[in-house]
């Protein structure tokens, strides 16, 4: 049985072999001892998916509390960590219509939502989801201040 800390290694590999082939399509095919720790090609993309979210909420959970960052905070904030590992993103990217990725990016967008303010307590999940998706899927100007 695998471990966690054992999974998270191999990701790393997996994302290291990603930035060194440019293959965002199957790089776990290029690391040794995949499937001892990843049953297919779909528990890689769950994983894949887990490690982008745990890199997200620590990035959101750093420096502010996280119930008064504002839509267009999370907004920056979702594409800082983007930039900051962009072969994570782009790995899920590339594999976002898989039906796999469909509830965890699901959560992901609702929690991106409530943090955000946008979707309040009560908000159903699906609609929570479908405002966290517009919200990292388009740009929000920034509010001018005038003095």
């Amino acid at each position: 049985m695998s471990t966690s800390v054992q999974r998270r290694a191999v990701m790393r590999e997996i994302v290291r072999a990603a930035q060194e082939t440019g293959d965002v399509v199957a790089p776990w095919t290029a690391v040794d001892d995949v499937e001892t720790h990843f049953a297919d090609d779909e528990e890689v993309l769950l994983e894949v998916h887990r490690e982008w979210v745990r890199v997200l909420v620590a990035r959101l959970h750093r420096g502010e509390i996280v119930a008064e960052r504002t839509a267009v905070d999370v907004r920056d904030l979702y594409d800082e960590v983007a930039a900051s590992h962009p072969t994570l993103r782009r790995i899920l990217d590339t594999h976002d219509t898989h039906p796999v990725l469909w509830e965890p990016t699901a959560q992901e967008h609702a929690l991106l939502a409530r943090i955000a303010g946008l979707a309040p307590a009560g908000t159903l999940p699906e609609r929570a989801s479908t405002i966290g998706r517009t919200l990292v899927s388009q740009r929000i100007p920034r509010q001018r201040v005038t003095v």
